[in-house]
């Protein structure tokens, strides 16, 4: 069981590296980078479970059922909305927009799987919301529709997907995560074929994509994955926010972006209600 909160904490870790990546990628659009990071993710998620079950790969493939399949289409959905919201809407706006995701899946989690939610864990949220509240605060700019809208969408796709996750706690649902880069892949390719655009980017900036799908991606959602055998619904989605604690950290290292100060002080909220949910879970 420890494990699986360890499994949850660090997953966040590997997520919280995408902003900057994409951030500094000048030519590749929003469903080439979506191509080439779901491309790399499916073959590492393939590659990673055929290590681990060998002969009995397409056994544990079929095991999740149809469970894994409708999964892998909730986290394809999240993660393509990720990658377009951050093209068309600030980083602010998207890490605002992320804090919905715990009070959508205690919701969810309640009334489909009827998991206790704890008055720690409710307080837990609400200092989460408030931390990142605060890290946006004043600078939500009305008028990136399409950006809001569609991250929306994402983190209704990523709560749904948290939930899903839990349905299907008795097996193994990793596969979902190959699901989930198929798909995406599928998507980004017809997308990116379909509006003539191509997928002919530099090979720089294909391999920092190809990365973001191994690293961002593959490890951090496998990591999920297997938390999801022991982490109720809502915790998973509140450890999730370690992201947008993170994500700031990683802008100031490597793009020499100084968080200001009101980042800081949200940053230091968002990380209490991570510590309190942290403690939680220990008892």
């Amino acid at each position: 069981m420890k494990r699986h909160y360890v499994f949850a904490i660090t997953a966040p870790v590997f997520w919280s590296l995408a902003g900057v990546v994409v951030k500094s990628l000048e030519q590749a659009t929003e469903w080439q980078i979506n191509f080439y990071r779901c491309l790399a993710l499916t073959l590492f998620v393939a590659a990673v479970t055929l290590i681990r079950y060998r002969r009995s790969t397409l056994a544990v493939l079929r095991m999740g059922g149809l469970k894994t399949i409708i999964s892998g289409a909730l986290l394809s959905g999240a993660m393509l909305c990720n990658v377009v919201a951050l093209k068309y809407t600030t980083v602010a706006v998207a890490v605002f927009v992320m804090a919905a995701a715990p009070i959508l899946a205690a919701l969810l989690g309640r009334l489909f799987l009827g998991e206790e939610v704890r008055v720690r864990v409710w307080v837990s949220i609400v200092l989460a919301i408030l931390g990142i509240g605060i890290m946006v605060g004043g600078r939500l700019q009305i008028g990136d529709t399409l950006g809001v809208a569609v991250a929306i969408l994402g983190i209704v796709f990523f709560g749904i997907y948290a939930v899903s996750l839990r349905v299907g706690k008795n097996v193994d649902m990793t596969p979902a995560v190959f699901f989930g880069g198929a798909i995406g892949t599928a998507v980004s390719f017809s997308v990116s074929i379909g509006t003539g655009v191509g997928l002919v980017i530099p090979w720089i900036e294909a391999m920092w994509c190809t990365l973001l799908g191994v690293v961002q991606l593959g490890l951090g959602s496998v990591l999920f994955a297997l938390a999801a055998q022991g982490v109720p619904a809502v915790q998973l989605t509140l450890f999730a926010l370690g992201e947008p604690l993170l994500a700031p950290l990683w802008v100031w290292l490597m793009l020499d972006d100084l968080p200001t100060m009101t980042t800081l002080i949200g940053g230091a909220v968002l990380f209490a209600a991570l510590a309190l949910q942290v403690s939680a879970s220990r008892k």
